[in-house]
């Protein structure tokens, strides 16, 4: 089979489509995801997902505590004063309370628990000041199966006590980021304060009982006053009337201390619960977006590669995606910022997955037109299948760019175009009379001075025999099974006939493309398809012609 028949068996549907193209970047787009949406059903990237809420606590930094709430910590100097071991003995409670009920308290929760019985007069002591200083929030666990602790000392319910849940629930990894509504039947801590001064709560702001805690800061954060320094008058009466006093111990020795999402230094269970009330009263400003906006989120992160490859090349999605991604953690940021957790783990593996996809499949439909454009063109290792031909000092750029889109798809080796100067007078370069006599489409690059383009003397190039672009085209015309394409620029018009010498005439029937600056792969894929074409007409006519 001669190559000009084989040639002819070639259907133009051969190269790849663009619809193909389309087709395969669409579903990449989709497959991603879809595996991105499933990892998110099965939380697979849970761990980095509450990591990246942790790093956000600390982009955003620390946010003022208000002046509505005050710890009184059972800290190293308390324990020191009263040269006691902890736990210290009740009696001092005792008089903790009746002096912050004296300075005016607007509510008094001891984060400490106080059960099973002590020293009886220390019992009774604590008893009678919860009494008369009343109502306060006190401590205790609520276990399933047991019910609740009594407290304080046992007492099934002491006059002025309202017992809260100290439950606390870490997150698989130990970090305290949630709080939660009840951890059997007792509400917790945080949500019997709120309901004691009048800002009640219920399940129905706990999905699946549990709610974001807005930390506001690393350790230390909320006014903190030593217990030893309220009892001996060392506060300010300022410091404490008319505040949320919660008292717990900060001292290590107590061990109820968490690493949370506001830092990795430990925070006192005290503090802890301090941030969690300070959510509830300022109306829970953390909230995770909706599921079907997650959802919606990753499959839009996994469509950007493959709706920038539609429109430019595989290096073009890849910097899109590193853009998109600076872009879509900066979003989330300035989202967490105004109070929305918008998940960043889920959506980054959908852009990932997308992106390979998306280079994927510019890779097969690349190898596609280089295999196919092989077959119709007979590519050898070595062999430069395109000839660029151009005019120096006019049509450079055009060239340049016209050679970059073909060798981006088929490779450098398959493009000729000569770089060096030739001058007038000089032998022609064998290098490129082989290249001009073995190349299967030649490009000639024409410019709005191209036919008229003068020599030193005044003569028109063109009519010189030895003018090396006139050399070029005529070695591509004399070829049978070349294809001649003259590609304009900014405005040059197809030469006409009578514009041209003799040998060139035949330019003039070449059908001519406007060289594109936009869709530029789409114009390359157009291009290939119309030298394909060319192909198929000349070995028709070189098939009629012999027979």
């Amino acid at each position: 089979m001669t190559r000009s028949t084989r040639t002819q068996q070639q259907r133009p549907d051969q190269v790849p489509r663009l619809w193909l193209r389309h087709a395969l970047l669409a579903g990449v787009a989709l497959a991603a995801g879809g595996l991105a949406l499933l990892s998110y059903g099965v939380g697979m990237l849970s761990s980095f997902e509450a990591s990246s809420v942790d790093a956000r606590f600390s982009i955003r930094g620390v946010e003022a505590p208000g002046a509505g709430i005050v710890i009184v910590a059972v800290d190293q100097p308390t324990l020191n004063a009263f040269d006691k071991r902890y736990p210290i003995p009740r009696m001092y409670y005792a008089r903790l309370l009746d002096r912050l009920h004296a300075e005016h308290a607007r509510l008094i929760a001891m984060d400490v628990q106080f059960d099973g019985k002590t020293d009886p007069s220390d019992d009774a002591a604590l008893l009678a000041a919860v009494a008369r200083d009343g109502p306060v929030v006190l401590a205790t666990q609520d276990y399933p199966g047991v019910g609740i602790l009594s407290v304080p000392a046992g007492v099934p319910r002491a006059l002025g006590a309202v017992p809260a849940s100290a439950a606390v629930e870490l997150d698989p990894d130990n970090v305290l980021r949630h709080m939660i509504y009840a951890a059997v039947q007792l509400p917790t801590f945080a949500v019997v304060a709120a309901h004691q001064i009048h800002h009640p709560v219920g399940p129905q702001d706990f999905p699946s009982d549990q709610a974001w805690v807005n930390f506001r800061g690393p350790p230390g954060t909320f006014p903190a006053y030593s217990m030893v320094d309220v009892l001996d008058g060392s506060v300010p009466a300022s410091a404490l009337a008319h505040k949320i006093v919660l008292v717990g111990v900060t001292d290590p020795i107590g061990k109820d201390a968490y690493v949370t999402a506001a830092s990795s230094v430990p925070m006192a269970g005290v503090e802890f619960q301090a941030n969690a009330l300070m959510t509830i009263l300022s109306g829970f400003p953390l909230h995770s977006l909706s599921t079907p906006l997650e959802i919606a989120l990753l499959f839009v992160m996994a469509a950007i590669p493959a709706l920038v490859c539609v429109r430019g090349s595989s290096l073009v999605a890849v910097l899109s995606a590193i853009g998109a991604l600076i872009l879509f953690l900066l979003a989330a940021q300035l989202a967490f910022d105004g109070g929305t957790i918008v998940s960043v783990a889920y959506p980054i593996l959908a852009l990932a997955l997308g992106t390979v996809g998306a280079v994927a499949v510019e890779s097969y439909i690349q190898q596609k037109q280089i295999h196919e454009l092989g077959f119709l063109f007979d590519l050898l290792p070595g062999s430069s299948d395109f000839f660029v031909s151009y005019r120096r000092g006019q049509s450079e750029l055009a060239a340049n760019t016209l050679r970059a889109g073909l060798a981006r798809k088929f490779g450098d080796e398959h493009v000729f175009m000569d770089t060096e100067a030739i001058d007038p007078g000089e032998t022609w370069p064998q290098r490129i009379e082989s290249a001009a006599e073995s190349c299967r489409a030649m490009l000639v690059v024409i410019g709005p001075q191209w036919v008229e383009t003068k020599d030193s003397a005044g003569n028109r190039r063109l009519d010189d025999p030895s003018d090396w672009v006139r050399r070029e085209v005529v070695a591509g015309l004399e070829r049978e099974d070349a294809v001649v394409i003259p590609v304009l620029h900014d405005g040059a018009q197809e030469p006409r006939p009578e514009q041209l010498p003799e040998a060139l005439q035949q330019l003039a029937s070449c059908q001519a493309v406007q060289l594109s600056g936009r869709d530029f792969d789409q114009w390359i894929d157009e291009l290939v398809e119309r030298i394909h074409k060319g192909r198929i007409r000349a070995a028709k006519l070189s098939a009629a012609s012999s027979s």
